[in-house]
């Protein structure tokens, strides 16, 4: 898995059983990201919206506050990059970067940005990358945005990178036929007056690649560099469409702000007709993270600074892991059992009867869903609790829930040239209800339950109960301690919800060894030498990996 796998040599952990003396040690992988910060004015007199979000934000800085974070950046160990080293990181390219790095970046092409900030980046030695709107510049009727003449300078200062904002950039759009607009220009489709109609989708694309087209013929010969990044007005990529009919409301993130749905993969095609390489978007609230290779090149996230803003901000995200798809077309998917498949992994949503096509790096490929899981969830919930992939299978576990016609369920799937085809389904016992973890072990399915009892997946009979563990935290319901389940050709492993630990233990049940572990582990699988965990941390869902070493 290029940068994530640890290349070490442990062929003892899986030819061999540990001894009841070993310890385990875990030691985790940390992933390449890059915090991608957003700015807009640096200025002791911004420029102030009458109304909209700048009213509720406020995205200014003065100049001391400006050079105050730049200052405790480089205190704090964090190095700022160029734009091109970033888009390698999310790329998962192998370029050299250095530890903690910042990309800088600045929307809208206020003036301040080039006459306040750049004395303070030169002094600093950094570079920033500017998405300016293309209506705005050398507008008079736009006050204190930048002209071509400071273009020109910018382009020759060798700290800015000049990058597009969109030609329309933030100007309103007729939405509705009632006259109302909306500053999410590449979010909606239009109204037409003339013809009585919304453009169809056709159009939309259309109206969205001559934009981003006018925008790089306009202003390549001014900045003498190819323009080939956009950053989305707002961060909007048509991800906050209305909620369909019957749309559960606590499941959407956000909505409201498209009047169409299904407009994001337009305005993909749109880019890339435009010859535009990435797109940088903001991360959703409360969902902040530091971008990295899991992300799509379309939608890399970005951190909104303000004069509020701490460095906390992004140390807290720093060790998090890479980000799961927990957001799917806008809807939430708590993505908790993994299954390592060749050159990728597979994603389950617990709630959700969806699966997740993952590259090794952890990026979305492509999603299936499959309501034969909901067969018999009147509450139309899935619970996979675990997944397990041998030989071109997947199988798929899931617990019985609350609901009175709800049975504990074995799925199989087949996976072919990124194709994962439904089989067969089959219910297990009721003793297996609550199965919590699933794994290949020498050709057997083996399952677990929270209270720590195996089962052969396969048969639904029982084979052993998890014993020799400490007693752990007393708060812990003992019916949900354990969680997770995953295996070497020797030794099985779960998360000890009691202990906060990592549990090694041999076919009969008993732990050989453990590794104490902070994260609230949710599922397991292993590739090679490398463990693979879900976390779940508040509304963040992560997928970390660690390197496991027997220490006799």
């Amino acid at each position: 898995m290029k940068y994530f796998l640890a290349f070490l040599t442990l062929a003892f952990l899986a030819t061999t059983q540990p001894t009841s003396a070993a310890s385990l040690r875990l030691t985790p992988i940390p992933d390449r990201w890059v915090a991608v910060l957003m700015f807009h004015q640096v200025s002791s007199n911004p420029v102030k919206s009458v109304a909209g979000i700048d009213h509720v934000t406020k995205p200014w800085l003065s100049p001391t506050q400006f050079d105050h974070i730049l200052t405790e950046l480089s205190a704090h160990g964090y190095h700022v990059i160029s734009l091109a080293q970033a888009l390698q990181i999310v790329r998962g390219g192998t370029v050299a970067v250095p530890a903690k790095p910042v990309l800088i970046t600045f929307d809208d092409g206020y003036r301040s940005a080039w006459t306040e900030a750049t004395p303070i980046l030169a002094r600093h030695h950094d570079v920033a990358t500017m998405f300016f709107e293309g209506h705005a510049t050398d507008n008079p009727r736009i006050p204190r945005r930048l002209n071509r003449a400071d273009l020109r300078a910018m382009a020759r200062s060798g700290i800015w990178s000049l990058q597009s904002h969109g030609f329309a950039g933030h100007s309103d759009l007729l939405v509705s036929p009632n006259g109302t607009t909306s500053p999410y220009w590449y979010a909606n489709l239009a109204w037409l007056p003339k013809v009585h109609r919304f453009e169809t989708k056709t159009e939309f694309r259309r109206r969205i690649t001559d934009d981003l087209t006018r925008f790089r013929t306009t202003f390549e010969p001014i900045t003498g560099a190819p323009i080939d990044i956009f950053a989305y007005p707002s961060g909007e990529y048509g991800q906050n469409a209305p909620r369909r009919p019957g749309e559960n409301r606590s499941i959407r993130v956000q909505a409201g702000d498209s009047n169409a749905a299904d407009l994001t993969p337009l305005i993909d095609e749109a880019l890339r007709s435009a010859g535009y390489i990435a797109a940088f978007a903001v991360s959703n609230y409360g969902g902040d993270h530091l971008a990295n290779a899991t992300d799509n090149i379309f939608a890399i996230p970005r951190i909104g600074v303000n004069e509020s803003f701490t460095l906390a901000e992004i140390s807290a995200l720093e060790t998090m892991g890479s980000e799961l798809p927990e957001i799917a077309e806008g809807r939430y998917a708590d993505v908790g059992p993994v299954a390592v498949i060749p050159g990728g992994i597979i994603a389950a949503s617990t709630d959700a009867p969806t699966l997740f096509l993952l590259d090794s790096a952890g990026r979305t490929q492509g999603t299936a869903s499959f309501l034969q899981l909901l067969a018999d969830r009147a509450d139309h919930r899935s619970l996979i609790r675990g997944l397990a992939f041998d030989h071109g299978s997947l199988w798929l576990i899931q617990q019985k829930g609350r609901g009175a016609t709800a049975q504990p369920m074995l799925n199989r799937f087949t996976v072919h040239a990124g194709k994962i085809n439904f089989v067969s389904r089959k219910q297990l016992p009721a003793a297996m209800n609550w199965t919590v973890g699933l794994c290949m072990m020498g050709g057997q399915l083996i399952a677990i339950d929270g209270s720590g009892d195996f089962f052969d997946a396969s048969t639904g009979t029982a084979i052993t109960k998890l014993s020799g563990i400490a007693p752990g935290d007393p708060g812990i319901d003992p019916f949900s301690r354990f969680t997770g389940l995953a295996a070497t050709t020797t030794t099985l492993f779960t998360y000890d919800r009691a202990s906060k630990a990592l549990l090694a233990f041999n076919r009969s049940g008993v732990v050989l060894a453990s590794a104490p572990i902070a994260a609230p582990l949710h599922d397991l699988t292993i590739d090679g030498s490398t463990l693979l965990a879900t976390t779940w941390e508040k509304q963040r869902r992560t997928l970390r990996r660690y390197t496991m070493e027997f220490i006799r």
